[in-house]
């Protein structure tokens, strides 16, 4: 019975680790989107200011894209326009970078797969 409760708190504790590793704002804070660019393919790429952690260490930190394929992407999208429109800070978890096409180069940028809005 022991250790069945040290495997279990081993794998929580893990678990909570994998859960927090991707914020890209901290939980506590958010970021302020300043532009939002809606792409032909579905996506749209906030651009933001405010502090990011940059775990991924993606190129790019003051835009991030949300995937047009993305389960859910028109909530996110949503929520974002409505936070720009209201002037709303928001929160970021991240799920790895990609280049983005559109803007060229090599860059890689911080895709969004979590969105939240601070009052």
């Amino acid at each position: 019975m022991d250790i069945l409760r040290k495997v279990l708190l081993i794998s929580l504790v893990f678990l909570v680790q994998n859960a927090e590793a991707k914020y890209f704002t901290d939980y506590s804070s958010g970021v302020t989107i300043n532009r939002i660019h809606a792409h032909s393919g579905g996506g749209v790429t906030l651009h933001i200011t405010g502090e990011v952690t940059n775990l991924d260490n993606c190129l790019v930190t003051e835009r991030v894209h949300i995937r047009a394929d993305l389960v859910g992407s028109k909530n996110l999208i949503a929520h974002a326009m409505m936070a720009f429109a209201s002037g709303k800070k928001v929160g970021l978890h991240a799920s790895g970078c990609e280049i983005i096409p559109f803007w060229g180069g090599t860059h890689l940028t911080p895709i969004i797969n979590n969105l939240w809005v601070y009052n």
